[in-house]
């Protein structure tokens, strides 16, 4: 069977992640993997709309990404801001008439899924019981697995830049407190055996590995499948915490539009560990992107 080319586009909320993919028979090899913040869900909490420019940034991203050459297939997919913002069809029209491309909004369970799957590509732990954290901009969701089969999956209407939008401070805590009731009462009624395995995704968490484990610039290779404790996650809090706004993006210096929504992004990581009473992540490096380059079929189903 020959291997296919397929482009695969994740337009979140605080980003735009665009996978180019060569894929036969389950397993992929990645041509390029990249990110552009474009903040499609800036303001979005207090007007119920996506603004002017947070759509043209959004939709000249993935233009440009459409622009790159040497794919068979694409799949353009919409989360969280796309789902909730009362105009949608502005941000179609838009992106229509300058690509001929149009989105395909997804739910956020049909999201949960596709991130799930991503995100376990190439962890070891098919066989394990698993809970997926993918904290997104907009959006956290969660999917447990067992036996490799998703059992159960929720997405919850609050990410890194809501959580930031909402609160805005430079205290972790702040974070913790708003989120804690939010993610108890939605996950009240989640079933999760003891002896599980949390593997966590999402620009905050990758890019908080990496600071951990890397240092200047951001490697895929360097995060994918490393622990991260809730011991390094608060020490990295605490040095955003004490870090003047201005300085902060020095310590992300490989992606400095992500500085602010470090902590409120910790904070809901953070928050979801003490509920299911673990101290460690498996930092993946994939996601929804990935779950749909590998599982087309799927998106429909």
């Amino acid at each position: 069977m020959p291997e296919i080319r397929r482009l695969s586009i994740d337009i979140g909320t605080n980003s735009v992640l665009g996978l180019l993919a060569a894929v036969n028979a389950g397993r992929m090899r990645v041509i390029f993997d990249v990110k552009v913040t474009t903040r499609l869900g800036e303001r979005l909490n207090d007007t119920g709309l996506l603004q002017p420019q947070a759509i043209a940034r959004t939709v000249e991203a993935v233009h440009g990404l459409l622009l790159k050459e040497g794919f068979d297939e694409v799949i353009i997919l919409g989360t969280e801001a796309l789902r909730i913002a009362s105009n949608p069809r502005e941000f179609r029209q838009k992106l229509l008439n300058l690509t001929g491309h149009d989105v395909r909004i997804i739910s956020g369970q049909k999201e949960a899924e596709l991130a799930f799957l991503g995100a376990l590509y190439n962890l070891p732990l098919s066989g394990e019981s698993v809970v997926l954290i993918d904290v997104g901009g907009g959006s956290t969701e969660i999917a447990i697995s067992e036996s490799g089969q998703i059992a159960d999956s929720i997405s919850i209407p609050i990410g890194a830049l809501k959580l930031r939008e909402k609160v805005m401070s430079r205290k972790l805590e702040d974070y913790l407190q708003f989120v804690r009731p939010i993610f108890a009462e939605a996950l009240g009624n989640f079933k999760a055996p003891p002896d599980l395995h949390l593997v966590a995704t999402g620009g905050t968490i990758t890019s908080a590995a990496a600071i951990v484990f890397g240092g200047k610039e951001y490697n895929s290779s360097a995060v994918h499948g490393r622990e991260l404790d809730t011991g390094r996650m608060l020490s990295l809090s605490n040095k955003f915490e004490k870090a003047a706004p201005e300085n902060q993006q020095e310590l992300i210096p490989f992606d400095p539009d992500r500085a602010d929504l470090i902590l409120p992004g910790l904070g809901i990581f953070l928050a979801v560990l003490g509920i299911f009473r673990k101290d460690r992540v498996v930092v993946s490096a994939g996601g929804l992107r990935f779950g749909a380059a590998l599982y087309p079929e799927k998106i429909r189903a």
